[in-house]
């Protein structure tokens, strides 16, 4: 199972993110959610139940976004 721990209305930032997490060993995946057409809505950064409190460790410890 999947959860959301990051929610960006920039691409770049949700990218960003994503690779952070990936450069420190913890799977990720970005999706779109909401929006159509030009207006993409906002991107969502998910990671793994397994990997949730590491991921939010390293988010704080950090200072990541």
């Amino acid at each position: 199972m999947w959860t959301v721990i990051y929610v960006s209305q920039s691409p770049e930032t949700a990218k960003k993110l994503a690779d952070a997490l990936d450069k420190n060993g913890i799977v990720s995946k970005i999706r779109q959610s909401g929006g159509d057409g030009e207006n993409k809505g906002c991107c969502e950064v998910l990671v793994p139940d397994t990997e949730l409190e590491a991921a939010q460790d390293l988010i704080i410890e950090n200072d990541l976004f």
